[in-house]
């Protein structure tokens, strides 16, 4: 059984494979990091240039073409806990975070109202929330509510999922049901951030 603590695995950017000639997330973490961290990450200018790029993509890029840039040009946490290695059986230490993805929103000022939306929740708590790397999905990180606590982690995130949906009629991606999934960190300087968590920092 895995302990839980406040902190989450950091990755750097993807790996270029020649043999295949794909780009591929990196497996072995670079050190373990929290939430100020992040945060603190997300608002510098540490990803500021492949966050404008992938954005000026032209609208006939593909998935496979923008899923590639991400992996070259992004670095990466898994929020829900600590991996020596990432994937799910790996699991060292879990986080007491769950991510939900929200995706393939109409623009980024929909995607800020959401934002907005979401870190007022009366029911679940907002430890980060951010605008996606494309500007068009958030990213909302929140604290396992005390009502899906001593449960696995695929049911609390359906639970964290049915919220999303009744209260707000939005749909989360479903591999955020991953417990190593992991989230590119973009630059965004209207991140927010639970006041508690500003005492650190990066």
């Amino acid at each position: 059984m895995t302990t839980v603590n406040n902190t989450f695995s950091f990755f750097g950017k993807g790996v270029f494979i020649q043999d295949t000639g794909e780009w591929v997330l990196r497996k072995r973490p670079t050190q373990s990091v929290d939430i100020a961290w992040a945060y603190n990450y997300i608002i510098s200018e540490r990803a500021r240039e492949a966050t404008e790029g992938l954005r000026a993509m032209p609208s006939t890029t593909t998935k496979t073409e923008k899923a590639n840039y991400k992996k070259a040009n992004f670095e990466l946490v898994t929020f829900s806990g600590v991996f020596p290695y990432r994937n799910a059986d790996s699991l060292e230490m879990r986080s007491p975070y769950a991510g939900l993805d929200i995706d393939d929103l109409s623009s980024t000022e929909e995607a800020r109202r959401i934002q907005r939306m979401l870190c007022q929740d009366r029911y679940v708590e907002t430890a980060l929330c951010f605008v996606s790397p494309s500007g068009k999905g958030v990213k909302w990180i929140v604290e396992l509510p005390e009502w899906t606590r001593g449960l696995p982690f695929l049911s609390q995130w359906y639970k964290l999922r049915n919220h999303l949906a009744f209260q707000y009629g939005l749909k989360a991606d479903p591999s955020g049901k991953d417990v190593c999934r992991a989230c590119f960190l973009p630059c965004d300087n209207e991140c927010y951030i639970n006041p508690k968590y500003q005492d650190n920092n990066l």
